[in-house]
């Protein structure tokens, strides 16, 4: 019998993006036997290479995020598929999948994927049965020199659902396609399923733990403040060559490392979605940070869970009297994987 398929961007040195592919194939391996493409889009493949046109910052790289890289890469291949593919054979799939998933992440984003249009399975035979999971086009509106691209590709598809209700306003009122709003992947698995999937160690030290991706100095603050009330040192993961904030500063962590530290973590502070997501995820207490083009969807989690008082925007704000109640979070976030699942079989079973 072959296989489901999952194209997303599973080869960005991205914490999100990694994780969330491996999230979606654990979601629907459960029902059938289920691949991540190993697909190389080759804006991707050079966003993260480790090479620069200033040999010093090369340098600096190299030395700073190899070993980061070679655990992302190991990550990767340990849970894709064998063969790679590129633009030039991907019309082979069908040889090994009946059915492909397309996302999560701005898969329908042409400034991510440098307008490939393999994420919209152009040209994939119409033996494959086509389906999106959570895909986003990281736009407000398609441009009017895509709609008629993306009609012509995603009216192919036999069930589609994206991440966010302007993912689904722009199918509805630009390509008039139906689709259904469902959780972002790494959502879909609660923290024993996490902690199984990766065979999580658990840590002898308490500490707080920070990720930042943008608000630096307002992070900081708050961090601090976090750190001088509860009296415990700071961990802070970074992707920067420049960051030495923190009484610990992480720069190697690789996507299992990533989710260990939050899964061990006794305070989160962050400004990722996916910072957010896992800390829910694993029931911690944090604060995000959320502003510019992230604000959006951090604030459709945290009100779809009613804990909108964990975004705060500074130092004055922390409180550490005010405990989120995961019972009533896990109730509302139980029933939203529950209508995700039910999308999920919807493609299993047709």
């Amino acid at each position: 019998m072959k296989k489901i398929g999952i194209l997303t961007f599973n080869r960005a040195i991205n914490y999100g993006a990694v994780l969330q592919a491996f999230a979606l194939k654990n979601a629907i391996n459960k029902y059938r036997n289920t691949e991540i493409i190993n697909y190389k889009n080759e804006k991707i493949e050079n966003v993260y290479s480790l090479s620069s046109k200033n040999i010093l910052k090369s340098i600096l790289k190299r030395i700073q995020f190899s070993k980061k890289n070679k655990r992302f890469y190991k990550f990767i291949d340990e849970n894709a598929t064998q063969k790679i593919y590129d633009k030039d054979n991907f019309n082979t799939v069908e040889e090994d999948f009946d059915k492909i998933v397309v996302g999560s992440d701005q898969v329908w984003n042409f400034t991510c994927s440098g307008a490939d249009t393999v994420y919209l399975l152009d040209g994939v035979s119409e033996n494959v049965k086509k389906y999106s999971y959570a895909a986003s086009f990281g736009v407000q509106e398609l441009p009017k020199d895509q709609v008629s691209l993306f009609e012509k590709n995603l009216s192919k598809f036999a069930n589609l659902a994206v991440r966010e209700e302007t993912g689904k306003r722009i199918l509805k009122e630009q390509l008039q396609l139906e689709s259904t709003v469902v959780l972002d992947p790494t959502l879909l698995l609660d923290k024993e399923k996490w902690s199984q999937a990766l065979n999580i160690s658990k840590a002898k030290k308490r500490y707080i733990l920070t990720y930042f991706l943008d608000g630096d100095d307002e992070l900081k603050e708050i961090a601090n403040a976090v750190s001088k009330k509860t009296g415990l040192p700071i961990y802070n993961i970074t992707t920067s060559t420049k960051s030495f904030f923190g009484d610990k500063v992480i720069k190697k962590a690789g996507p299992k490392e990533w989710v260990e530290y939050l899964y061990n973590a006794e305070f989160v502070v962050t400004s990722s979605f996916h910072g957010t997501a896992f800390a829910i995820n694993f029931e911690k207490q944090f604060y995000t940070y959320a502003k510019n083009n992230r604000a959006s969807r951090i604030v459709d989690l945290l009100s779809s869970l009613g804990i909108e008082s964990r975004r705060i925007s500074n130092a004055d704000d922390v409180d550490l009297s005010k405990q989120i109640n995961y019972g009533q979070v896990n109730e509302k976030l139980n029933g939203e994987r529950k209508k995700s699942f039910e999308f999920i079989e919807s493609i299993i079973n047709e």
